[in-house]
């Protein structure tokens, strides 16, 4: 009988190391996740940008971002939202890179560990870059591509 209660303790301490270590190596990964981010502030605010996106009213691309905070609607100005769009160019020159490290703890305890999407037969960049004006994108729409060298349409 006492071998059995062994075996059993043995299994049992083994089942909580083996727990603790996965626990431990995802806290890590989440970290390590959270600290690659891409965060921004403006005026004391900090966002979270999720990445760029295809805006199909504008013909363009534009950022994706979210508050790190609650927003409630502000009379001539936006809408409650939990995340937003902003052109590229009007974005890069109205917001500040930051780390996470900088961020404050209300932020810190809102922001998401990423990636946001999954294509695994993507190989272009995440982001996009400004295409060069006489050369125009793979579609003939936008002023930014994923391509470093849009490809050029040879049939109509």
């Amino acid at each position: 009988m006492l071998g059995y209660v062994k075996n059993l303790i043995s299994l049992g301490t083994g089942c909580v190391a083996g727990a603790t270590a996965a626990t431990a190596y995802r806290c890590y990964e989440r970290n390590e996740q959270l600290h690659a981010g891409s965060y921004v502030q403006k005026a004391g605010d900090y966002y979270q940008v999720l990445g760029h996106a295809w805006d199909f009213s504008r013909r363009d691309f534009c950022v994706v971002f979210r508050p790190l905070r609650h927003v409630d609607a502000k009379t001539d100005s936006h809408e409650a939202h939990v995340l937003a769009t902003s052109d590229i160019l009007q974005f890069g020159s109205s917001y500040e890179k930051v780390s996470y490290a900088d961020l404050d703890t209300a932020a810190k305890a809102s922001a998401l560990p990423g990636p946001f999407w999954k294509d695994p037969e993507w190989a272009l960049p995440a982001e996009t870059s400004p295409v060069a004006p006489g050369d125009g994108t793979s579609s003939g729409l936008g002023s930014r591509s994923h391509q470093e060298r849009p490809t050029k349409r040879s049939l109509s």
